[in-house]
């Protein structure tokens, strides 16, 4: 039975749930080289901005203004204008936002402007919720509310079930009476402590100074709050006033329903994972509340002679029932939270991981020693539990809940390799390249901090919505060409074909190697070469341009592929003018979003163009003349390959060059 108790280690954590910060822009310990215009935090489910969103410390400990904090993306990102330019160096953002749970999440990570930027970085970033010792004892006095108010009601009915004929029940002096009242008032201080909680984003001073609690009442954790407080007033009533313990039970077990939406598995997946978790708690609560119950009576019967056995064996059989539901919802919930391949490393690496293996060791101890007792009863039905075992188990339950409480104050490890809800934005300067692995297309975003690439396949009608039924794969490496040194890159899927990997550059020319798999097409392995820092040159692009137009004729050898395993193509032979070339590609006004130059010698200049709305990007060579002399043209279902030879000289551009 002593393993019943132990369950209310469980509950509490699994309606923790706690956001996580997926991404960060400026990226957390990443350099940008100029002032970044704001600062944007993507999280993986709905948060809502909470007071003094965020700060921002400059290399001289000094507040940074910065602007109001806006929502978006369906609650998933919070932005802050920065004011004004920051200078070269360190600064440090501290954040704080309003989860689906009501809880206040706070947490800081460090980025830097500048070449010097990152010498000292490296940190890493930091969650906490604000206020959780004061939130995590409410919690917990909470549900042990509820577990004697609900489980109570439950014992309650077995013990009239096993009562022997002639005894007295509860109301008229007989075995102990159900703890319903005490329970629900219990719950009712908690419930209303985390209001009062909430209203400040965790913290009692701020809640003393809000006089309005509109706004605490328009979002859905403060509305589930209040719900919980008027729920459980009703409850209190009923029990108090018409003396009508059931109905009270039954309008305080929509409290744990409530509890239910505040849970990360709710966030995973709507409306199951509010279920799955409010079946968990009921479950526990009756478990917990109708054990503490049985063991009153049970001492009262086992005081006057009489045998408390039959209540005992009825409490088991139920109790394996409830252990059975608890057993499969905190399983199912778990596994919408953390796959399997991440329970390891988070035992082995975390310190949350730990905390819940010393917990988890106590309860295999506890559980040993309630199989012990058991079995000693089971052999003398007679004798009572020994007292000795009893009290080592009441400490190490106590051990247990502490333990609980720990980890519930922690916010549980996020996995670095989440997905997040949609692609990161471009930070500071950007480079667009593209290529073609088989029969899948490459297009890579270059920017501060980050590499974004986009996959594509010859079936679908847009470059920027892929099918949602193609499951891609990718890998890859970037190589800086001074040093020869390859890094691998940790990518991490931001959508549909979209992969995005931190990326810390550095000056000078880089290889980016990438190999690209998906599940209807073969694909392949592609090399994008990559400048950094990326200086946009467009007045290039647009000398080009002008020196295209007065070509009169030239020849284009022009290849097309939609799968680079089998080839460039074959080669045909066009002839044009300049004027008319230009009308074939996207450049002909001399205007593309991206315009970075690749690599540049005496006698010819390589530029990267890039059109990511299109996904469309080009590598554009030309000559002395500023005249086109090759083309890579990659849009998203096919490679183009050109070579222009131009028969005829230009006299008439020769002599205005001259």
């Amino acid at each position: 039975m002593a393993v019943g108790l132990a369950i209310l280690a469980a509950p509490a954590p699994a309606a923790q749930a706690h956001a996580t910060l997926l991404f960060t822009s400026p990226t957390v310990d990443g350099a940008v080289p100029t002032s970044p215009e704001q600062i944007l935090l993507v999280f993986d489910q709905a948060v809502v901005p909470a007071r003094s969103t965020l700060t921002l410390t400059g290399p001289g400990r000094g507040q940074v203004p910065v602007g109001a904090a806006t929502s978006g993306s369906n609650g998933q990102t919070v932005s802050v204008p920065v004011a004004g330019t920051l200078e070269e160096g360190e600064y440090l953002v501290g954040w704080q936002v309003t989860a689906a749970d009501g809880d206040t999440m706070i947490g800081g990570f460090r980025f830097a402007v500048g070449s010097t930027a990152g010498l000292s970085l490296g940190s890493g970033g930091s969650v906490a919720t604000r206020g959780a010792p004061a939130i995590t004892g409410l919690r917990w006095a909470l549900f042990l509310g509820l577990a004697l108010a609900l489980g109570g009601l439950v014992g309650t009915r077995l013990a009239k079930r096993t009562r022997r004929p002639g005894s007295s029940p509860p109301e008229r002096g007989g075995e102990p009476a159900p703890w319903v009242r005490p329970g629900l008032w219990l719950s009712l201080a908690a419930a209303a402590g985390l209001a009062v909680l909430y209203l400040g984003d965790g913290s009692l001073r701020t809640s003393l100074g809000t006089l309005s609690v509109a706004p605490f009442l328009a979002s859905g954790p403060g509305r589930l709050a209040g719900l919980e407080v008027v729920a459980l007033v009703v409850a209190v009533a009923l029990a108090g006033v018409r003396r009508d313990a059931w109905a009270a039970g039954l309008v305080a077990a929509g409290v744990a329903v409530a509890e239910g939406f505040r849970a990360h598995p709710q966030a995973a997946a709507p409306g199951w994972g509010a279920t799955l978790i409010s079946v968990h708690l009921l479950a526990a609560a009756v478990w917990v509340g109708a054990l503490i119950h049985v063991l009153r009576v049970s001492r009262w019967r086992n005081r006057r002679g009489q045998s408390a056995g039959p209540l005992v064996r009825a409490y088991a059989r139920l109790a394996l029932a409830l252990f059975l539901a608890v057993l499969a919802t905190g399983t199912i919930s778990g596994l919408l939270l953390i796959g399997l391949d991440d329970l390891v490393p988070t035992l082995r690496d975390t310190g949350y991981g730990r905390w819940l293996l010393v917990k988890l060791t106590f309860v295999i101890v506890v559980a040993g020693l309630a199989l012990w007792a058991r079995w000693h009863l089971a052999r003398r039905p007679d004798r009572r539990q020994p007292a000795a075992t009893a009290r080592v188990e009441v400490v190490l339950l106590a051990a247990i809940l502490a333990f609980s409480g720990v980890l519930t104050a922690r916010a549980p490890p996020a996995a670095s390799d989440l997905p997040l809800p949609f692609p990161p934005p471009a930070v500071g300067p950007v480079e667009g390249v593209g290529s073609r692995a088989g029969w899948i297309g490459v297009g890579a975003i270059a920017s501060s901090g980050q590499l974004l690439v986009r996959l594509t396949t010859p079936d679908i009608s847009s470059a920027v919505a892929p099918q949602d039924n193609e499951d891609y794969e990718l890998v890859g490496n970037i190589t800086d060409m001074a040093t020869q040194e390859a890094v691998k890159l940790e990518f991490r899927r931001c959508g549909t074909g979209c992969f995005v990997a931190p990326v810390a550059w550095t000056r000078g020319d880089h290889t980016v190697t990438l190999e690209a798999s998906s599940q209807h097409f073969e694909g392949g392995t592609t090399a994008l070469p990559v400048a950094w820092p990326a200086r946009q040159r467009p007045a290039l692009l647009q000398r080009v341009v002008r020196a295209m137009r007065g070509v009169p004729r030239l020849v284009v050898h022009e290849q097309v592929t939609s799968d680079t395993n089998a080839g460039l193509g074959i080669e045909q032979p066009l002839k044009m003018s300049g004027r008319k070339y230009l009308g074939v590609g996207p450049y002909g006004s001399g205007v593309a979003p991206t315009v970075v130059v690749l690599s540049r010698s005496r006698t010819e200049t390589t530029l990267a163009l890039g059109y990511p709305g299109e996904g469309t990007y080009i590598r554009l060579t030309f000559d002395e003349r500023d005249r086109i002399v090759r083309e890579a043209l990659a849009p998203p279902n096919h490679l183009i390959s050109r070579t222009l030879v131009y028969p005829q000289p230009n006299d008439e551009h020769d002599l205005h060059r001259q």
